[in-house]
């Protein structure tokens, strides 16, 4: 049964990511320009300072490119998880499942930047494939970190 529902969750995750690539650049950028403007807003009431709506616009511009580029990691570092997690079902061994997950996200961020080509506006880039495996080597080793803490854990419990 876990094999089915962490499969899915795969699957359902891949879908996501797939319909995020399928939105055209000017979708893509509303939706990233609006994240970073409501950021923006709430830096500004939580610092309690006084910008104007001009100064929040030039603001959010700034900090859209990382939005962008952070949601490209996160989307990889939750794909790279879901992975390892399915693959745990597996019975294979600790190393293979981290490689495999791993190398599983990358070729999806290839194939997902190869999709994009064909979306009015976008381009498939080497450097988005780069950020989105850095994403995927960050989800695999915050899922080996946390193991091991949990691993750690236990045998003090146990002790």
């Amino acid at each position: 049964m876990r094999k089915y529902f962490t499969g899915g969750l795969v699957i359902l995750w891949m879908t996501v990511i797939f319909a995020f690539s399928a939105q055209t650049a000017q979708e893509s950028s509303q939706i990233s320009q609006s994240t970073a403007y409501r950021i923006a807003k709430w830096q500004n009431r939580f610092r309690e300072q006084e910008k104007s709506e001009k100064e929040l616009e030039e603001q959010a511009e700034k900090m859209q490119f990382v939005i962008r580029k952070g949601a490209h990691m996160s989307e990889y570092a939750l794909l790279a998880i879901l992975l390892i997690l399915h693959l745990g079902c597996y019975g294979y061994s600790r190393k293979r499942i981290l490689l495999l997950a791993w190398g599983g996200a990358v070729c999806y961020a290839a194939s997902d930047e190869f999709h994009q080509l064909f979306v009015p506006g976008r381009a498939g880039r080497w450097t988005d494939v780069c950020i989105d495996s850095l994403g995927a080597l960050a989800g695999v080793m915050f899922t080996e970190v946390l193991r091991r803490f949990v691993q750690r854990k236990r045998k003090k419990q146990a002790e």
